[in-house]
């Protein structure tokens, strides 16, 4: 997901991630980007002390 999102040059929402990456179909509910984010979020700022490189906002995630 980071490596996915660090190539992006623009936002990724979630139902791209969810297709790009777990080939999930859109109609699926499911949590797994916003909990992969968030665990992604609490390892790197325990190793970097950085809680801010995996940023979103209304168009999706980046990096």
């Amino acid at each position: 997901m980071i490596l996915f999102l660090n190539n992006s040059k623009k936002p990724v929402n979630v139902e791209t991630l969810e297709k790009e990456i777990w080939q999930h179909s859109s109609e699926l509910e499911t949590h797994t980007v916003e909990t992969h984010i968030y665990r992604l979020r609490k390892k790197i700022k325990a190793e970097f002390g950085n809680d801010e490189l995996i940023k979103s906002n209304k168009d999706g995630y980046t990096i």
